[in-house]
Formats: C-alpha cells, sequence, structure tokens
C-alpha cells in the first residue's frame, strides 16, 4: 500500500507541475480558450438555436378527420411544418430530430364543429421533459392560432425515449462529444511530452526515482484535467440527452484515456509542435470519420461491420447507448472490450517509447 501511495504521489506531482507549466503557456491557454469557445457555440447552434423559429410536427390523425393542415406561419414569424404518420409507433420512428409528435382524437371533427376544445395529445423526447408545462402552453396557443379556435396540446408523460439503433439528436450529441474530446487531446496533450524533450527535463525525469509508468501516469493525470474542462463542459451542456448517467461517464472516461494515451503517444514520437499538426490530421480523421459513418442509418451492413472494430466507433456506441434504451448486453460488451483493449494498448506503447528514451 505505502509503495503504491508513493507512486500516486510521484505521478500526481509530475502531474501538476504539467497542468501549470501548459497554463503559463501562451497558446496552451489560447486552444483550452479556443476548444471552450467551440462547446458553446455547437451547443448554441444545435440546440439552443435561439435566432431558429421553425418547429417540425408529426402528425397521426386516429379519426381520419376532413382537416387538412399544410405548412404554416404565425403571427410571430413560427413557422410549423408536418409530416403525416399511420400510426403510434410510425410517430416515434419518424420524430427523429423533429420537434414534436401530435395524435388528433377520433372526435377532433365532431368538437371543432360544435364549437368545443378538442384535446390533442403531444409526445415529445427526453431532452425536452424539464419542459413539459412550457410546450403544453406554447403549443396550445399555437394550434389554436392556426385552427381558429381554443385547442389544448396535452403532453403529460408522453415522454420519448430514443432507441439504441434510431437517428435522432442523440446521434449529433455523440458525434460531438468524440470531437471535443479527442481534438482536446490531439490540441494540448502531445505538448507536455515536446515540452519535456526540448527543455531536456524529461531526461531528468528518467534518471530520477520517478519510473516511466509514473511518468506517464503524472502526465494523463494533466491530460485529464484539459479534457475535464473542454469535454466535463460538453457532458454537462448535453445532459437532458443522457438517460442512463453510470453509462455516459463509463464512455466520457472511456474518450478521455484512449484520448490522452494517443496524444501521448503523438508527443513521445515527435520532437517539434509542427510536427504534431500533421498528426492530428491524420488521427482526428482516422478517429473522427469512423464514428460518423458507422451512425449513418442507411450504411451498408459489411461497411458498418468494419467501421465497428475502430475504437472511436466502439467508445461513440457506448455513449449512445447512454442516450437511448433498448440495446442488449450482446451489443454492448463487445464494444467495451474494443475499447478497454485499445486503452491498454495505446497506454502500453506510451510506457515503451518512455523507456526506450532511457536508453
Amino acid at each position: 500500500m505505502k509503495t503504491l501511495l508513493d507512486s500516486l504521489y510521484i505521478a500526481w506531482i509530475i502531474g501538476t507541475k504539467d497542468i501549470l507549466d501548459a497554463l503559463k503557456n501562451k497558446n496552451s491557454r489560447s486552444n483550452i480558450i479556443i476548444m471552450v469557445g467551440m462547446v458553446v457555440f455547437f451547443y448554441w447552434m444545435g440546440i439552443l438555436r435561439p435566432f431558429d423559429k421553425s418547429v417540425s410536427v408529426v402528425v397521426y390523425d386516429k379519426g381520419d378527420t376532413t382537416l387538412t393542415i399544410e405548412a404554416v406561419t404565425l403571427a410571430d414569424g413560427t413557422k410549423y411544418a408536418f409530416r403525416e404518420a399511420s400510426s403510434l409507433q410510425e410517430v416515434e420512428t419518424k420524430m427523429a430530430y423533429q420537434n414534436l409528435g401530435l395524435v388528433l382524437p377520433v372526435d377532433f371533427d365532431q368538437t371543432l364543429a360544435s364549437g368545443g376544445t378538442p384535446t390533442l395529445s403531444g409526445y415529445i423526447f427526453w431532452a425536452d421533459r424539464l419542459k413539459v408545462t412550457e410546450l403544453e402552453a406554447k403549443y396550445s396557443q399555437a394550434f389554436s392560432e392556426i385552427l381558429g379556435q381554443p385547442v389544448r396540446v396535452a403532453i403529460g408523460e408522453n415522454i420519448l425515449i430514443p432507441q439504441a439503433n434510431a437517428d435522432g439528436m442523440q446521434t449529433n450529441v455523440t458525434y460531438l462529444m468524440i470531437y471535443f474530446v479527442f481534438s482536446t487531446a490531439l490540441l494540448l496533450i502531445p505538448y507536455l511530452m515536446v515540452e519535456e524533450k526540448q527543455t531536456r527535463t524529461l531526461d531528468a525525469l528518467l534518471t530520477s526515482p520517478a519510473s516511466p509508468g509514473q511518468i506517464v501516469l503524472g502526465k494523463a493525470l494533466a491530460g485529464f484535467f484539459y479534457i475535464l474542462i473542454i469535454g466535463g463542459l460538453a457532458l454537462a451542456l448535453f445532459s437532458p440527452y443522457i438517460v442512463n448517467w453510470a453509462l455516459a461517464l463509463a464512455a466520457f472516461l472511456g474518450y478521455a484515456l484512449f484520448a490522452i494515451g494517443l496524444g501521448l503517444a503523438v508527443g513521445s514520437f515527435i520532437k517539434t509542435m509542427k510536427q504534431s499538426g500533421i498528426w492530428m490530421v491524420v488521427l482526428i480523421l482516422f478517429l473522427v470519420i469512423p464514428p460518423l459513418f458507422y451512425m449513418e442509418p442507411n450504411l451498408k451492413a459489411g461497411i458498418r461491420m468494419v467501421l465497428t472494430w475502430f475504437p472511436s466507433s466502439a467508445l461513440a456506441s457506448i455513449f449512445r447507448y447512454s442516450c437511448s434504451i433498448g440495446f442488449t448486453p450482446a451489443q454492448f460488451l463487445p464494444n467495451l472490450a474494443i475499447a478497454l483493449v485499445s486503452i491498454a494498448a495505446v497506454f502500453g506503447l506510451v510506457i515503451w517509447k518512455v523507456r526506450r528514451s532511457d536508453h
């Protein structure tokens, strides 16, 4: 136990030194600020969209009413567009990137004709579950204006949780998490190794009581600090989409460890930060493109099978499962195995390279 605590203490000292050194470096500070800005920007663009006044609605007509609803623009400029569905199940399938599912009751025509207030059943996604009261009021007012008489939209507990194999906003969130974490790692972490080489402090570390494993662990702790700032912010902003927090945190930890390992691997093989730019482009393509195409619903099965073996695709699947339901252990466990083996392999490579530097 004492040996373990001593090792962790040495790694902690190395890690805190690297964190402070990076924060003192102008380029590192600029990269952190840029990445934080990108997280906020993409959240604003993809989630908040304050300038977007378009509402997409999937409509299921239970009673085959005579009413025809076409695209309409309200007095406040909000545009409502409609898609038809033949069943409630099809409503769930077609919603994907839509805002609202709407079910017209069997007696809809009769209630309108008698001057009554029809109640329409509304369906929203899990991410909007905390806005039920607000959305009921908003949509009731909108459809009252569209139909020219009072209408009530009741959402209540009609909250749809995405299926694991369904496309939707949870796919975008998964992709953005990959991009933020790996971009952060490849922008900032190679600096930890390159700076040690340029200042020749790596030689001093290797001749100190610190072992190669402790040196790598210390730099991994520093790398995790950066990822926690940027990836943690993204995780907090996208938290409304998360259904299973234990799975989401496990996926985030996997993202972080694999990204840190790759960042340290790049830093251990290159001699200058200029070289890291080339590696970053190659690795970003290698890491970000496979999950993007792997999550494409129309992709051919054979190509999808190949892309599932990429570590980033495996980690993306785990995070996507945390934002959905309906996955099985047979789907989850192979992805977990790929992620764990990849993390172990990349850290093993870094430790091997650091040990070789000692000779």
